[in-house]
């Protein structure tokens, strides 16, 4: 039978090389491999944890590299660390015999022998020590396992101290919450439901349909089964409320994969309206098919459609949650911040630009549009609704309340610390009744 640590580094491998999301690869394995409630827990944490940090795993490393290692050495090698600088429940002589067993059965006597000195050294010796390094940026970067990029565009727009904390944030673990479908049950109910399944449950001070839940994995949950609660992060919960959708209107939510915001959307509407939910990619579009069956959602439909083209309807409201760089969700998806660039970010500013282009030319005068991403970058954002707004006086910013301190606000940019959530950013703009 495979080790556990043999399957974590199986499912990095799959990150790191194939380019796997690690949120969807870890379901994909924990619904193929029966593991018992204590090595699930340990699997999921050795495959976050390892590529969580990985800049600062491979800073510990280096020292201890006197000849050059595959890849898979080095990831086998960053697992180990991991559990030896952050996981003090495991002695280390078990971290050593394991990651020896694994190298050796992959790459033969000689590599669990490598893999074994470099261990013994590693645990012995002194690790070097992050407060050492001079440069603000480069220690910031390998603190909190960040590229120096990243770190420059945050740096330059929030500011040395919130990049810190934004960059904490970042590594802390998800808080689970879900949104109560309340076309099917009361939220009080579903509350008492969770209750009596063993869950902890808090009611969100801001969404009424919003809970945070705790004591357990809602996947679980006869509720979550059932299609009357939904996983969705609270963050883009707001983008519906912002939206408020008025009953009987119709609404378009063009890049709707996997559906959260289409099918928020849908049961706030209660039975009336319309909700349309498009995107680019058919597989997709399965995905909100099955949302909407399991919720039992009958005011919403789907279809492919590239929402850079001409849809044949005026709506009126619109959600364009844009395709974005996603350096918001890296609680959920951390492997992003390796794999995007400062080029990638230029060229979806492009098309998420082309996207408002398009669809705003369906929204009827007087109907509003929510534009979100789930990214903290400000080119990706207040760049990009500045830059429309500016090339189109028919349309102005409809301000709405912001939930974190009720001023009225034109653009709202959540970052992580501000409730626990992802990163994300929102903004509302109308069609002007007189251009």
């Amino acid at each position: 039978m495979t080790s556990v640590r043999a399957l974590s580094l199986d499912t990095i491998e799959a990150v790191f090389k194939e380019g796997a999301y690690s949120n969807l690869k870890i379901n994909e394995v924990l619904n193929q491999v029966q593991l018992n409630p204590s090595d699930r827990g340990l699997y999921t944490a050795l495959v976050y944890g390892t590529i969580q940090r990985k800049l600062t795993l491979d800073y510990f490393l280096k020292p201890f590299l006197k000849t050059k290692i595959k890849g898979w050495v080095r990831r086998l090698l960053w697992m180990s660390i991991y559990q030896f600088v952050y996981m003090d429940k495991i002695p280390t002589h078990a971290i050593i015999n394991e990651a020896v067993s694994i190298a050796k059965k992959r790459g033969g006597r000689q590599t669990g022998n490598t893999v074994n000195a470099i261990l013994r050294r590693l645990t012995t010796e002194s690790l070097p020590q992050l407060s050492t390094i001079k440069n603000d940026i480069e220690r910031l970067s390998i603190m909190y396992s960040i590229p120096v990029w990243i770190i420059k565009h945050w740096k330059t727009h929030y500011g040395i101290d919130t990049t810190e904390a934004i960059a904490q944030e970042m590594l802390k673990p998800v808080a689970q919450t879900v949104r109560v479908n309340q076309t099917l049950i009361t939220v009080n109910d579903a509350m008492k439901a969770l209750e009596r399944e063993g869950f902890h449950i808090e009611q969100d001070t801001e969404l009424n349909e919003c809970l945070h839940v705790s004591n357990g994995s809602v996947i679980h949950a006869q509720l979550f089964k059932d299609g009357k609660m939904s996983i969705q992060d609270k963050s883009s919960m707001f983008v519906s409320a912002i939206l408020a959708p008025q009953h009987g209107d119709l609404i378009l939510d063009c890049c709707s994969a996997p559906g959260g915001k289409a099918c928020h959307t849908a049961e706030m509407l209660n039975g009336t309206g319309h909700v349309e939910a498009t995107d680019i990619h058919p597989h997709k579009i399965e995905l909100i098919k099955h949302n909407i069956n399991k919720l039992k959602l009958n005011n919403i439909s789907t279809y492919v459609h590239d929402a850079t083209e001409p849809y044949t309807k005026q709506y009126d409201k619109i959600i364009v949650d844009a395709p974005c760089s996603g350096l918001g969700v890296l609680r959920h998806k951390p492997e992003i911040k390796y794999m995007i660039t400062e080029q990638d970010v230029t060229s979806l500013v492009d098309l998420q630009l082309q996207i408002l282009e398009n669809v705003s030319q369906h929204l009827k005068v007087g109907g509003t549009l929510v534009y979100s991403t789930c990214t903290i970058e400000q080119m990706e954002n207040e760049n990009v609704i500045y830059s429309f707004l500016k090339a189109h006086p028919e349309f102005e910013f409809e301000v709405f309340e912001n939930p974190k301190t009720n001023e009225r606000i034109k653009t709202l940019q959540l970052l992580p610390q501000d409730f626990n959530t992802d990163g994300f950013f929102i903004t509302k703009i109308k069609r002007k009744e007189h251009a």
